[in-house]
């Protein structure tokens, strides 16, 4: 049948109990910080220097977007009903909270005046003082200033919404860009006017004031002449042939006969033909002119188109800048102040004093002070800290079955604390300097006693299960350190069972050097274990049925009981007459015999030393005790608690 033990917690994170542990611990470091926190606090409460702020509130209904290169097409108004968007919103605080705009108010009231050596200083200390704000999905844009002069905060921000409705026209308008749209709207008018001045020449050249037109009246001029050619030629060759006929008839009649009335005479067909031939002369003439000017206008004609079509590109260009240039020029007469789409719901307020950055930082110290406070306890208690703080960490950290836990406990009232495990500067086991001390660990009054008798029915129960019913009975108390309070347990323990009528018990102490035989505790006898384990032999009491030996002896240096000198002993150990021998083990380290003489044990006492003994030394030493042999028992002693018990979930 296994040992009763306490439920081990498999879990091993840290719980509320843990926190509360390490908080109530290192109270007095978390009341340090809040103390320097609250005086750091008041301290800036009091010097702090007085900050004045201005405010003011813009109200943004629409922003007209015109640059100087605008489509003329391009001047439909706003929708006024419309609102305005987010976008437009921040694009306007970043106008307002600009380099250029601080450094142009900077520059109009003087960096002396605000404090600064430069106009750069003085712009950053106007952006830093601003702030601007507006609520998402509103209209409306929040501004306020703070400076320590209060004059300068109202200046400051006056000039500042001066300067910016003049900025947003530079932005948003064609005004600054007056100048340049008018030298443009000249170069195109000079081009416009040499263009129809070479188009005029090339009209004057040819004869032709449209192109269009010209080149059709020319066509329907040359055909016609050719018409009219061609029939004055039809014409010449019909009365050419009259004449000749008319010649031949006559010449065969004779010349002296004479004509009728009613015939031609030769002479006028041949003033017809005359006539004929100089219309057909005339209008060869005419189609050659005709020609001569068809063929420059088809040398010319391009030019003239090209001419043609630049004009009425430069036209176009110029009622364009024409257009723009009015526009620019009512932007640029356009008074800032009177703007419609801007105006100022709440011109810059008189300075008020501004409480709210010294109360925060004033708060924030005083807080702080408490945060920094709790965070130092926190980690060391739970980070840097790696000691056993309370008995549950034995369970929930290392998994570790309890035992007992002792509490911590002054020197009050005849009550001991336990002392360390042996002591070079006084080599008597148990013994505590006399203004210390009033009890004995044995006697009935001392405050582990009951402790004591709690270990040992615990044992007798161990000892029953495990059908141990030999007789003497080994036990071992060993430590992890000299203070951890092995001595005390084993005499108390001792003391304990000699009182329960279960035998003789020996106190064996493993850690006095070599000296005389001396008075144990206040004249108690202490002999040698030698002598305490021969048989039959006589041996005073310390008290009823309790006997103290040591294994040092007067001739040897500090005594260090190894493992052949144990086990050459374990015959006289058991032949003894004892029923229980406690063992007073020096603590474990790497060269303690402790180790070795923990195998021969039948029960073995591990004592903790809360807030002493590091966790991974507990850790490895249980693990090679156990790996050994099963018989090993944790204690922890020195507990404390710190949490009051209302908060304690372990009291």
């Amino acid at each position: 049948m296994a040992e009763i033990r306490r439920e081990t917690h498999q879990h091993s994170g840290v719980n509320l109990s843990d926190i509360l542990f390490a908080l109530f611990k290192r109270k007095l470091t978390i009341m340090l910080c809040v103390a320097v926190g609250i005086i750091a606090g008041a301290a800036f409460y009091f010097f702090y220097p007085p900050v004045y702020e201005s405010q003011a509130k813009l109200l943004v209904r629409y922003v007209l977007e015109r640059s100087a290169v605008d489509s003329i097409d391009n001047t439909t108004r706003p929708n006024l009903s419309s609102k305005t968007t987010d976008s437009v919103i921040n694009s306007e605080i970043q106008i307002l909270t600009s380099w250029d705009l601080a450094a142009q108010v900077a520059d109009t009231i003087g960096a002396k005046r605000l404090g600064a050596p430069s106009k750069e200083a003085a712009a950053g200390s106007i952006i830093s003082g601003l702030q601007v704000t507006a609520p998402k999905g509103s209209d409306v844009i929040f501004i306020s200033y703070k400076n320590r002069n209060p004059e300068m905060a109202t200046l400051v921000l006056q000039e500042l919404l001066s300067r910016y409705f003049v900025k947003h026209l530079e932005v948003h308008r064609s005004a600054g860009a007056f100048d340049f749209v008018t030298q443009q709207t000249d170069q195109v008018r000079a081009r416009l006017n040499q263009t129809e001045d070479a188009l005029k020449s090339l009209r004057d050249k040819t004869g032709i004031v449209s192109l269009k037109d010209g080149s059709a009246a020319i066509t329907t001029e040359a055909a016609k002449t050719k018409e009219q050619l061609n029939d004055a030629e039809a014409d010449l060759a019909e009365q050419k042939a009259v004449v000749n006929q008319t010649g031949e008839s006559k010449s065969k009649k004779g010349w002296r006969t004479k004509s009728s009335p009613s015939e031609k005479s030769p002479l006028t067909e041949k003033a017809r033909v005359a006539g004929t031939e100089a219309k057909v002369e005339t209008l060869k003439s005419r189609l050659r002119d005709i020609q001569q000017r068809m063929k420059q206008f088809s040398e010319l004609g391009p030019q003239m188109e090209e001419l043609e079509r630049k004009r009425e590109l430069d036209e176009t260009n110029y009622k364009y800048f024409a257009a723009t240039l009015e526009k620019a020029r009512i932007d640029e007469a356009l008074d800032p102040s009177k703007m419609p789409n801007i105006s100022a719901v709440q011109r810059p307020s008189p300075p008020m004093l501004d409480t709210k950055t010294r109360d925060k930082i004033t708060l924030g110290l005083a807080g702080g002070g408490i945060a920094l406070g709790i965070a130092l306890a926190l980690l060391r208690g739970l980070v840097l800290n790696r000691t056993v703080g309370r008995p549950l960490d034995l369970e929930t950290q290392l998994h570790i079955p309890l035992m007992l836990s002792i509490p911590y406990s002054g020197a009050r009232n005849g009550h001991l604390a336990l002392p360390p495990n042996g002591s070079t500067a006084n080599p008597r086991a148990l013994a505590t300097r006399p203004h210390h001390s009033k009890l004995a660990p044995w006697e009935a009054g001392h405050f582990i006693r009951p402790y004591c008798d709690a270990i040992r029915d615990r044992l007798g129960l161990y000892f029953e299960v495990k059908h141990l019913t030999h007789k003497p009975k080994l036990v071992g108390v060993a430590g992890f350190s000299e203070a951890a309070g092995t001595s005390t347990l084993a005499a108390g323990l001792a003391a304990s069972l000699s009182e329960a009528n279960d035998g003789k018990v020996l106190l064996v102490d493993v850690n006095l050097g070599p000296e005389d035989v001396h008075p144990f505790f206040k004249g108690k006898p202490a002999h040698s274990l030698k002598a305490a384990l021969k048989p039959h032999g006589e041996i005073a009491s310390a008290a009823d049925n309790l006997y103290l030996a040591t294994v040092g002896s007067p001739n040897t240096g500090p005594a260090q009981l190894g493992l052949k000198k144990f086990f050459d002993m374990m015959p006289k150990l058991k032949a003894s007459d004892f029923d229980y021998i406690i063992f007073d083990m020096p603590p474990l380290s790497q060269t303690s015999p402790t180790w070795g003489m923990a195998a021969f044990m039948d029960r073995l006492l591990l004592v903790v030393e809360a807030e002493k003994n590091n966790r991974e030394i507990i850790k490895r030493g249980y693990g090679k005790l156990v790996a050994e042999r099963d018989n090993v028992a944790v204690v922890v002693n020195k507990a404390r608690s710190y949490v009051p018990k209302w908060l304690d979930a372990e009291s």
